[in-house]
This record gives structure tokens, sequence and C-alpha cells, in this order.
């Protein structure tokens, strides 16, 4: 009973807080500001969370715990995504966009559709000749550069990734979940502004090392 005595000081004590600071007599708004709470409360340090005594409880750290759940979250999507190309005749991820994006594009320069998925060019050169092999895509001479090649779809191709469309789009609603509208206005938003900063890094600093990409990118 006293345990809950104690919880009930603490909710009261975050209410009042939550007053001083302007918080409107809202429920919504309330919660949303015990989350915070909890977050700044529980948030710890490098030094401390990786101390001889820290590593037991590292998903303390919003950081982590973060990087865990997005983690499990493209799991649980890759998942899907399995079941989803089971209809198709290409079996991943990677070739699904790569067919979508040559179906947005026409045609692309092989180094270009590569570089757009952020790949390695033996990775993506591999994805791209199971495509050929598979019958998906054709490569030709560019006009202005003969040693280059482009790929565009084939007709199988143009027919395999509009199945594909309505079964990603069956995924989609999957992986979305229970998010309300708002919530996944708010994802978006976040995920969007994630993207960026990664891709800007994959872009200046492909090949640093992660104590250097810490140094130059990490705050303090």
């Amino acid at each position: 009973m006293s345990n809950k005595y104690e919880l009930l000081r603490e909710i009261l004590e975050q209410l009042e807080s939550f007053e001083k600071r302007g918080g409107e007599d809202d429920l919504m708004a309330f919660s949303l500001y015990l989350r915070d709470q909890a977050y700044v409360n529980d948030a710890t340090e490098d030094r401390d969370l990786f101390g001889n005594n820290g590593f037991s409880n590292y998903r303390s750290n919003p950081e982590v715990e973060f990087s865990i759940l997005l983690t499990g979250l493209f799991r649980f999507a890759k998942h899907y995504l399995k079941k989803a190309f089971a209809k198709t005749a290409f079996k991943t991820i990677d070739e699904f966009g790569f067919l979508a994006t040559l179906t947005r594009e026409g045609n692309l320069m092989k180094n270009e559709l590569i570089n757009e998925h952020m790949l390695e060019m033996s990775s993506g050169s591999e994805i791209i000749k199971r495509l050929v092999r598979n019958g998906l895509v054709h490569e030709y001479p560019d006009q202005n550069d003969k040693r280059a090649k482009r790929v565009a779809l084939t007709e199988k191709g143009r027919q395999e990734i509009f199945v594909a469309f309505g079964e990603m789009h069956k995924v989609s609603k999957i992986i979305r979940g229970n998010l309300q509208s708002h919530e996944l206005k708010e994802a978006l938003a976040v995920l969007n502004k994630l993207t960026f900063w990664h891709k800007h890094i994959h872009e200046q600093d492909k090949n640093a090392t992660i104590e250097e990409l810490h140094e130059k990118y990490v705050d303090y």
C-alpha cells in the first residue's frame, strides 16, 4: 500500500510542476509531459552507462533503446516482406527497391541505380545480375559512353513490380500497426529528419571510422 501512496505523491508533484510550467487541464498533454520527464530522469550519461558496473542497465539509455527498437522493427518488416515477395519473381527488399526506382526513372546508369540505394558497388552489381538473370531488367550501352551500361525494366519486370506494389500496400498497413493518424505523421517527421541526417553522413563521410563519426557528429 505504501508504494501506491508514494507513486501518487510523485504524480501529484509532477502535476504541480506541469501546472507551474503553464500546463493546461488536459490529460493527453499531462501524459506526454510525464513521458518526457521519465526519459529525462532516467537518462544516463555515457560515462556512467558504460562504466565498470553499468552494462546491466544499458537499455535505460534512450539512445541505446531507440537503436534496439529500430533494429527490431526492421526485423519485423523483413518478416512481412518475405511473405509478400513469395508471390513475386524477386525475394529481397533491395531487388524490389531497384525495380521500383526504375519504374519511376525509366532507366539509369548502373552506378546511378546502386548509389541511389546507398549500396556498395559489388553488392549492387550482384543484385542487378540477379534481376537480369531472372528477366526482370535488361542492360544496354549508354549512348554517350559505350563502356557504361544502362538498365531498364523488361515487360516481365514491369508486371512483377505492379504485383509487388499491391502486396507492399498490405505490408505497409501491417507495419503501421496501431498508430493513429497523428502518431503516424509525428513518426514520419522524426524518421525523415533522422534519414536526412544519416544520408548526409553517408554522402560526406561514408568511409570514416566509428571514432571519427562520433567525434564529428555527436554533441557532448
